[in-house]
């Protein structure tokens, strides 16, 4: 994007005016594979969801992770008209729209109430709208994951020095930020990362909560999980839509999806929050040791978090423009909450 966001908001909504539309069916394909049992039970809500707000008017279609694109392609191929919609993570595309990254994660930031808070009411989603606009893609938050683990190591941690020369399966600013201690950061899609740990062709992998991560088998190749989670206390998946697609349906049929997306962060939140214990119990009674990193680490990770940031911010003015709109609002939304902690 060659224009700062502030001066491409205006005329984003231009391209998403409405108009009537037949009833249609949508292609949707995942970036997570379906094997993945929290993806597939979320992305087949959704798609009933939106069947049933829509008495079958607007129907999607939803497909496994490579069923027409490799994982890193759907915002291109969503963008081209190749895929109606995709289900991702906005992450996958900071190689060539940096800013994106931050609409999943913000490194040490938010937990999913605060994420969803600044998005609908800070001004993040028009941000973060803006920012796809020129890829001819509408974003809407879909999903929330709830704050993930630290990831899996084959080799304990108990020091900076442990983690240089590390090959690690980690993604966007967490994978940039942890480079600074000597990890080299590997993007392979999930479905891959299994036989990455088993093979050695990386030493550690984050995916993403307990529940999950069983699901992917790593604690038989891995057998030390840490936590917390924090390149991800809070993320947000996406739904991509092609933004001729979203301008084509009918307004019900818009607030419809944006409906089943927004109902759909919300039960995941409240059920993953309360569902890791089991989880956790099961990678214990599989002699897998689950900690907490050493204050050291945590302390170097941080410290590097906010020199990542602003080096982003300096090299990219719609990073900036979007980080500077997150810490204001942050510390709007932090000075009431610590008044009404107790």
């Amino acid at each position: 994007m060659k224009l700062s966001l502030k001066s491409t908001l205006i005329g984003t909504g231009a391209s998403l005016l409405a108009s009537t539309a037949m009833a249609q069916n949508l292609t949707l394909q995942s970036a997570f594979p379906f094997s993945l049992e929290v993806i597939d039970t979320s992305i087949h809500r959704f798609v009933e969801d939106v069947a049933t707000a829509t008495n079958g008017e607007l129907t999607f279609t939803p497909y496994d992770a490579g069923s027409f694109s490799p994982p890193f392609e759907i915002l291109e191929n969503v963008g081209n008209g190749s895929l109606d919609a995709g289900w991702s993570a906005a992450s996958y595309w900071a190689g060539q729209i940096p800013a994106a990254a931050l609409f999943q994660s913000i490194p040490f930031g938010p937990d999913v109430p605060k994420y969803l808070s600044w998005l609908y009411g800070g001004g993040g989603l028009e941000l973060w709208e803006a920012l796809y606009a020129p890829h001819n893609v509408v974003p809407i938050p879909c999903g929330s994951m709830i704050s993930e683990a630290g990831g899996w190591f084959t080799e304990e941690i108990t020091s900076v020095e442990d983690l240089n020369g590390m090959s690690m399966r980690i993604s966007g600013l967490g994978g940039e930020v942890i480079s600074r201690l000597g990890v080299s950061p590997v993007s392979i899609p999930a479905g891959e990362t299994f036989l990455g740990l088993d093979t050695g062709r990386i030493g550690a992998a984050e995916l993403s909560f307990p529940t999950i991560d069983t699901s992917a088998g790593f604690f038989e190749v891995a057998k030390h999980y840490y936590f917390p989670g924090w390149h991800q206390p809070g993320s947000l998946n996406e739904l991509l839509v092609n933004a001729d697609v979203w301008a084509g349906l009918a307004e019900s049929q818009r607030l419809a999806v944006r409906n089943a997306c927004s109902d759909l962060s919300i039960r995941m939140f409240a059920h993953d929050m309360q569902a890791q214990s089991a989880a956790l119990e099961e990678f214990r009674s599989a002699g897998v040791t689950v900690e907490r990193f050493p204050e050291e680490v945590l302390a170097a990770l941080q410290l590097a978090t906010e020199e990542v940031l602003e080096e982003a911010a300096q090299r990219d003015n719609d990073f900036a423009d979007v980080i500077e709109s997150y810490q204001n609002f942050s510390e709007r939304y932090d000075e009431y909450r610590e008044l009404t902690d107790f």
